[in-house]
């Protein structure tokens, strides 16, 4: 056994947190093999590692894995197997892919997957209960499925630098979350709905967002009353400007300005919504979105209440637990597909009519206009009928409304 060797063998015997990061590593040294069960944090940062040892599940004891700026393109099946890991790092790495199997990583409560070529997550993550920071920054994602808002544990997502055109729904129902980034995306919209865990958003640097929902906006304001107006609306004045793309349900609306010439810019409401009315508008709501409240409100108590004097906002959701009422299992009929979707991601938004509560899914009475709190902001509120729009006019913080149509 040469000297390099022997000094390398006794520096893993007398720790336990081997520190190997740049040191042109190709290969892990088979000496950790040997002599490493015992090792419970390891980091490589800076290495020239192009794959993993099959026998890297025998170190049982490794908690913290760090393998950042190295060259590995596949995760092997074995790192799978390793389920005490609590934090993995793999970012700025080649892989293009995640292997289901990472879903066995249960007790997993970091993940770093941060410059990679990724484009999408397998469903099996959803196994992952223990997860509380998920990173996913410069990669190739479009979209985020639903099921992320669905993690227990989950307080931070950062998926800045991506190519995302929306956020998922259900993010709005995620009961430990505290902190959103999702800078220089292509976000079109944020949820319009309140965030039951009320987290720290940041969205800075989407150039095609433009407004913001008035529950959501209030939401902002709360936390940060002074530095939010004015870097955000500062933020939303530079998109409105530029802002020419046209997919979803898009209005179009007028700005009346008294010294100016009108202008006018368009808005992108999320897919959920199929159908949008404005506050003249008395028309019946469909048997389909009648269907979803009365189904969604017998199943969850979800609850939206704005205070602006003083500033508050209080978001509630819980299951209400169903007494001498079958359970029902909307997939066992394909038709019901896109019902259970939409009950499982949540409501659009609740109406924000206070005395009402009702559940929006994918139709709404929509008004756009700025807020005493926030001006130049162009915030968008849904109603769930034309009373309670009216309502909602009569009494909010809009100073002005602006007038729209649907352009499709």
């Amino acid at each position: 056994m040469d000297s390099d060797s022997t000094e390398m063998m006794n520096e893993i015997k007398n720790k336990v947190i081997l520190h190997w990061n740049y040191r042109d590593l190709v290969e892990l040294p088979e000496a950790l093999r040997i002599c490493g069960n015992h090792i419970q944090e390891i980091y490589l940062k800076r290495n020239k590692l192009t794959t993993l040892p099959s026998w890297i599940m025998e170190l049982y004891n490794v908690t913290n894995l760090y393998i950042f700026g190295n060259l590995i393109k596949e995760i092997p099946p074995e790192l799978c197997q390793m389920s005490q890991l609590i934090v993995l790092d793999l970012s700025h790495n080649c892989l293009e892919q995640i292997p289901p199997c990472i879903g066995n990583l249960v007790s997993l409560k970091s993940l770093l997957l941060n410059q990679n070529l990724l484009k999408k997550l397998p469903i099996e993550m959803n196994q992952m209960h223990n997860l509380e920071v998920l990173s996913i920054s410069e990669n190739e994602f479009v979209a985020l499925p639903e099921w992320i808002g669905s993690l227990p544990k989950l307080k931070e997502l950062n998926a800045d630098y991506n190519d995302l055109k929306e956020l998922p729904n259900r993010l709005t129902m995620s009961t430990e979350l505290s902190l959103i980034s999702v800078c220089s995306n292509s976000l079109r919209y944020l949820p319009l709905n309140g965030f039951v865990s009320s987290p720290s958003i940041r969205f800075d640097a989407n150039v095609y967002l433009n407004y913001l929902s008035y529950p959501l906006l209030y939401q902002l304001i709360s936390q940060n009353q002074d530095s939010l107006i004015y870097d955000e609306r500062n933020a939303m004045d530079k998109s409105l400007k530029i802002l020419k793309f046209f997919i979803n349900v898009k209005l179009n609306n007028v700005i009346n300005a008294p010294y100016e010439e009108n202008t006018d810019f368009m808005i992108e409401l999320p897919r959920q919504l199929l159908k949008v009315h404005n506050i003249h508008e008395n028309i019946v709501i469909s048997l389909w979105e009648l269907a979803l409240r009365k189904v969604y409100t017998e199943r969850y108590k979800h609850t939206l209440n704005i205070s602006t004097s003083p500033m508050n906002i209080n978001v509630q959701y819980e299951p209400v637990a169903i007494k001498n009422c079958q359970k029902l299992d909307f997939r066992i009929f394909s038709i019901n597909y896109a019902l259970c979707d939409l009950l499982m991601n949540g409501p659009t938004s609740i109406c924000v009519n206070f005395q009402c509560q009702q559940p929006i899914f994918t139709e709404a009475w929509v008004i756009v206009g700025v807020s005493h709190y926030a001006e130049f902001m162009t915030t968008v509120a849904l109603c769930c009928c034309k009373r309670c729009a009216s309502e909602f006019s009569k009494h909010s913080n809009l100073t002005v409304r602006h007038n729209w149509h649907c352009v499709n």
